[in-house]
């Protein structure tokens, strides 16, 4: 009998110890190549890494930003290229004529113009440049932004009033090419006519024409000063 309970005894302990090794190999982590705490670690660094942001098509680069920079800045220092000669056309008393111009530029002023044969363009002085043929006689002054201030209405109607006290205004409205809204007077001494101009359009000027009292022919001399652009900025001519 009392071997009996002595097996049996044994069996039940038997029987525990097998229950409770069960019980701890069940709470292990099944297929971990990696302890629990540092695949926890893993994926909160995860987490907290921002996202990359995508790049947007349409953003420029950099390097893009730089070359269309660089190209503006060329686009800009580039002067048009003018022809060395050029066919002038002018109209008198209805009838059109058409002679060849030469390109000459003035250094003095930094512009360049179409210029009949015979004529001679020169510095006077600054910022003044002359056309001169024969009797014919054209002082060119360029307008520069820092003289907008001026009166120029005033200046071009006293300049005629030096040349002689009885001044003729010559009515603008209407006209085409560089005297459209143009400001104009002249006055005549015994043997000359000179003419006032504030041109306003295209390139501003202020022109002086001091021509023969009977060989005031201003169409030629239009076309010429029609021609007129700038080849330098303003801040590099000014003086």
């Amino acid at each position: 009998m009392k071997n009996r309970w002595k097996i049996l005894t044994m069996l039940v302990l038997v029987l525990s110890l097998i229950s409770g090794c069960g019980t701890k190999e069940d709470n292990k982590p099944v297929n971990s190549s990696q302890p629990a705490e540092e695949q926890k670690d893993n994926d909160t660094t995860l987490d907290n890494e921002p996202a990359e942001n995508p790049k947007k098509e349409d953003e420029p680069t950099s390097n893009s930003k730089t070359a269309e920079a660089s190209k503006n800045e060329n686009d800009q220092d580039e002067q048009p290229v003018r022809l060395l000669e050029k066919q002038l056309s002018y109209t008198i008393d209805g009838k059109t004529h058409e002679e060849t111009a030469f390109l000459k530029t003035s250094d003095n002023q930094g512009f360049s113009m179409y210029v009949f044969e015979g004529w001679e363009l020169e510095a006077e002085e600054p910022n003044s440049d002359v056309l001169l043929k024969d009797d014919l006689f054209v002082r060119i002054r360029l307008i520069y932004p820092e003289d907008a201030e001026v009166d120029y209405t005033k200046m071009v109607e006293d300049h005629a009033k030096t040349v002689s006290s009885e001044v003729y205004h010559n009515e603008t409205t209407g006209l085409n090419g560089i005297l459209k809204d143009a400001v104009w007077w002249k006055a005549y001494t015994e043997d000359t006519a000179v003419n006032v101009l504030w041109i306003k359009e295209k390139t501003p000027m202020l022109v002086i024409i001091h021509t023969p009292r009977d060989q005031e022919v201003l169409e030629p001399i239009f076309a010429m000063i029609e021609t007129i652009e700038k080849t330098a900025p303003d801040a590099e001519t000014k003086n």
